[in-house]
């Protein structure tokens, strides 16, 4: 009897250990916001929520994700043998008092010292600008394959940096090829902006912890 719940307990714990495992996989980490306001003791940073502006258009930080990653099978892995860093920042662009606009960047990821290293950010797409009508899996499969690139072109899905008069947007970047950082170091991305006339602005992210993924 004894010997049967002791196998009982071993199975159980093994599935839940499965499933932990599983679960870490496939999730992200939390953002942790974090300004370099405190030096360099990460337990003594705080939130940063500046509002960077170029022309009519204000610009927030609505979320920073920064991690590495220690999959069975990693890219390109560094001397720890952990993947490059990944970089995933949220902006809101909100030109509701602005007239039409067109805007480019570059960003370059810093670490807490100030250091910066090279990256490559791509926008990430955004269905959920689609009107409720379309964004449904009903109405997007009733669609063929013509008319579901007129309206990806015509809402703009994968942004091209143009801004209508009014509109407010969610804008994603992703990098996936950043420095070999150390876990549980500070980083940040410090990205410029410039519009059609050729006004410029810096938005920087907060200092944020780095994660590890598995």
């Amino acid at each position: 009897m004894k010997r049967a719940f002791t196998s009982l307990f071993v199975m159980a714990a093994l599935l839940i250990g499965i499933n932990t495992l599983a679960h870490s996989q496939t999730t992200l980490p939390a953002p942790v916001k974090l300004s370099n306001a405190g030096g360099d003791d990460p337990d003594s940073y705080s939130a940063d929520n500046a509002v960077f502006e170029i022309g009519a258009c204000k610009i927030t930080v609505l979320k920073a994700y920064f991690w590495r990653d220690w999959m069975p099978i990693v890219s390109d892995p560094g001397p720890d043998r952990g993947s490059p860093l990944h970089a995933k920042v949220q902006l809101n662009l909100d030109n509701s008092s602005g007239g039409s606009n067109k805007l480019s960047f570059r960003a370059v990821i810093i670490d807490r010292k100030g250091q910066s290293y090279p990256a490559t950010f791509h926008v990430l797409p955004n269905f959920r600008v689609l009107p409720e009508t379309i964004d449904n899996p009903e109405s997007w499969r009733s669609l063929d394959d013509e008319a579901r690139k007129s309206v990806i072109e015509q809402y703009n899905v994968y942004w091209n940096g143009e801004l209508k008069p009014g509109e407010v947007r969610k804008v994603e970047l992703l990098a996936a090829d950043g420095p070999y950082l150390p876990v549980e170091s500070g980083a940040g991305v410090e990205i410029t902006l410039t519009d059609q006339k050729g006004g410029s602005v810096v938005v920087k992210t907060p200092i944020t912890l780095i994660q590890r993924t598995y």
